[in-house]
């Protein structure tokens, strides 16, 4: 192995996006790493480290292990001061290496072909979520799989974007299953929600929107329609009987109410005649 530094090298340069970990309703990578044609910078002196890894980074890495083991090569320091490890051919990152920016933090191990990110990879993000799945010429493509503090998301990734079929694993114990679309939820799909109750239908940016059916933990169900999250339009209430008409629906203080009324309400009026229905429920459908 061996240090050096390049110049004169036209190459396609990652610029790093790092994810909003926080958004719960968007599934995306965000791992955004378009190309830019730069050069290698004349530092005038070599590298011979990754240098030191942030604390949650490290944690995570030494967890994981190293997803390609004993790499050789030689180090390059890069033009957005990124230092990379690994083969090197013709002054241009070519089979398995890692990249690391110490400013920001991230770490990326994975495959080169003609300095492009081809094959298995995987990014460690500063707060210690991290993406492992598939790219090519850059782009995540393929199977992937992402997890944060707050869920783990696996499915195919399009675009840098988890698209179709695919699986949202959530730390308070709901589980999604069902359709994506450009990195959110949306689709056809099914919640099993922590408060233990199942939805199967139309999904919208994460949420009960149009036409579905809800189990509740009582095993009784609502079928019918459903506005982000809410009951709220024409619907099949059943349980030891059946009602069929307009519902609404409200959370609160640890109790889902449920309004229903026998003739067309668009818009909740408790002051109006109506059947009062209640759901005790430790947590809203989150």
């Amino acid at each position: 192995m061996g240090c050096a530094t390049n110049k004169g090298q036209d190459i396609k340069q990652f610029n790093i996006k790092l994810p909003d970990s926080h958004n719960l309703t968007t599934n995306q990578t965000e791992a955004d790493l378009p190309n830019s044609q730069e050069q290698f910078l004349q530092i005038g002196m070599n590298r011979c480290g990754l240098g030191d890894f942030l604390p949650k980074v490290q944690e995570v890495y030494n967890e994981l292990g190293e997803l390609y083991k004993n790499i050789q090569g030689q180090y390059l320091l890069m033009p957005d001061q990124s230092i990379y490890f690994g083969s090197v051919v013709n002054g241009k990152r070519e089979g398995v290496g890692k990249q690391h920016w110490p400013k920001e933090g991230n770490l990326l191990e994975g495959t080169w072909i003609d300095n492009q990110l081809n094959g298995r990879a995987r990014m460690i993000y500063p707060n210690g979520d991290y993406f492992i799945g598939n790219f090519r010429n850059n782009i995540a493509s393929g199977m992937g799989l992402f997890v944060t503090s707050k869920k783990q998301v696996q499915g195919f990734w399009l675009n840098n974007k988890l698209t179709g079929e695919g699986t949202e694993i959530r730390k308070n114990g709901t589980i999604y299953k069902g359709q994506f679309n450009e990195g959110k939820i949306q689709g056809q799909g099914q919640f099993e929600y922590a408060n233990k109750c199942i939805y199967k239908g139309s999904v919208v940016k994460g949420k009960m929107h149009g036409k579905g059916e809800l189990i509740f933990n009582d095993n009784t169900r609502y079928i019918g329609e459903f506005k982000a999250n809410s009951i709220q339009g024409r619907g099949n209430y059943q349980a030891s009987i059946q009602v069929a008409g307009w519902f609404h629906s409200k959370f609160d203080n640890k109790t889902l109410y449920i309004y229903f009324f026998r003739s067309e309400t668009r818009i909740l009026d408790e002051s109006q005649h109506c059947t009062l229905i209640e759901k005790k429920l430790e947590q809203f459908f989150d």
